[in-house]
């Protein structure tokens, strides 16, 4: 990733794809199944990287202020939102695909 990613981003923004990309991929590992492999697309577009994450696992039911830490955690989904230009999840499949647009 990090070969892709340096010749776009300035260094200063690494740390940041790096956090957001560990939340979705922790994510994936936590809830999809070990039985299913998990899958990593970046694409560089003329602004931003888009990057998937999909897995085997059955998604989560978007709610009002699910990006909002409480007293249990919660704060991967903030800090995705925070950092990144905007992101989403989809079905397909029996798979679920979080997304998100990275700004260079």
């Amino acid at each position: 990733m990090a070969d892709l990613a340096e010749p776009l981003l300035e260094e200063s923004r690494m740390g940041d794809l790096q956090l957001v990309l560990s939340e979705v991929v922790s994510n994936a590992v936590r809830h999809g199944s070990s039985a299913a492999p998990i899958k990593l697309a970046i694409t560089p577009k003329a602004q931003f990287l888009c990057v998937q994450v999909t897995d085997s696992g059955s998604g989560l039911a978007p709610r009002p202020r699910a990006t909002v830490p409480d007293e249990h955690g919660g704060w991967g989904f903030f800090l995705i939102e925070y950092l990144t230009r905007r992101w989403g999840m989809t079905r397909e499949d029996a798979r679920t695909r979080v997304w998100f647009e990275f700004d260079f």
